[in-house]
């Protein structure tokens, strides 16, 4: 995946060096030219991952969220929004509201913090919470094909998740507050009313986890300052506190508007 983004990456840079300077924003793609850009975004990811809860001396049992759990996939929302205070400057942030249950008889037996699972039993499961990211924006290559810029910022879950044994009526509770912060880059290249945008976005702690974002999409700008989109986002989440552990990946296709004021 790497190798992949980093040759795109090269193709948009030679594009936009051979049309403009790099100093140069006077002459952006008219789209470009904006103070505020808002976006509503439809989200249509699968959820999968695994989860572990220990107690005392014991490390629970790795468990999966679908197999295990039953969490069917369920549609959201995405907005966002970005202040261009100074050409090629941007402030951005979005919010991404999480919402998962399932409800199913667990077909093996396994142990989750101090309720233990037996196969059979029926295990109700809820998961509510939110993705937030908010972030600044450098694009230090742009002319009139588009640009290529570096992100810096944080993106965060915030979820409350709980694991009830309706057999014993027993009750598992959690909080997941997960803020890191990331780097990335950035890209959008303009063919006459179609654009082409790129993103990803991450940062690794090491043994205590990790995290990734990375998106594309298609525009149809019909005009300056409206565009349809659709594309795919993808984010995964690796982290671990002694004998806890997630990891969940967040995948699908979206499809919205984007206004530019």
């Amino acid at each position: 995946m790497s190798r992949g983004w980093t040759g795109g990456a090269a193709l948009i840079a030679l594009s936009l060096a051979g049309g403009a300077s790099a100093q140069d924003s006077s002459n952006l793609p008219p789209a470009e030219k904006y103070g505020l850009r808002l976006q509503y975004r439809e989200f249509r990811p699968s959820l999968t991952g695994q989860a572990q809860k220990g107690s005392g001396d014991t490390s629970g049992s790795l468990i999966d969220v679908t197999d295990d759990l039953g969490i069917a996939d369920k549609r959201t929302f995405d907005v966002r929004g970005t202040l261009q205070f100074k050409k090629g400057w941007k402030i951005r942030g979005s919010y991404t509201p999480l919402k998962y249950s399932g409800d199913t008889e667990v077909p093996r037996t396994f142990t989750y913090g101090d309720t233990r699972y037996e196969r059979f039993e029926r295990v109700v499961t809820s998961i509510k919470g939110a993705y937030y990211s908010a972030d600044l924006e450098w694009d230090f290559l742009k002319g009139p094909h588009g640009f290529l810029g570096a992100v810096v910022g944080a993106k965060m879950f915030d979820v409350d998740a709980s694991l009830v044994n309706a057999s014993i009526n027993a009750r598992e509770v959690d909080t997941i507050t997960a803020p890191v912060p990331v780097i990335g880059l950035a890209s959008r290249l303009y063919a006459g009313r179609v654009s082409i945008e790129g993103e990803v976005a991450g940062l690794s702690a090491g043994s205590r986890g990790s995290m990734l974002e990375a998106e594309g999409s298609v525009r149809l700008h019909i005009s300056d300052r409206l565009a349809a989109m659709g594309g795919y986002r993808h984010l995964t989440l690796d982290g671990k506190d002694g004998k806890d552990q997630v990891k969940l990946k967040l995948g699908g296709w979206q499809f919205g508007l984007e206004i530019s004021l």
